[in-house]
């Protein structure tokens, strides 16, 4: 393997790397916004039954 193909492969392990830290930051605003709109408005008994506000997470992750 030459030295470009190394430093290509550097460069495209350090690009999906961020892609996935940017997915991982994404899926936890969204699992945060989730709890917080559960939290503001269904009732508490609803909440102690077990339900919760959900997300698809198709195409993000």
């Amino acid at each position: 393997m030459s030295a470009v193909d190394q430093a290509l492969d550097a460069v495209y392990a350090a690009a999906r790397a961020d892609r996935e830290a940017h997915q991982a930051r994404i899926l936890g605003e969204l699992d945060a916004i989730a709890e917080d709109l559960t939290e503001a408005l269904l009732p508490p008994e609803l909440r102690a039954a077990g339900f919760r506000f959900a997300y698809d997470t198709e195409g993000i992750a």
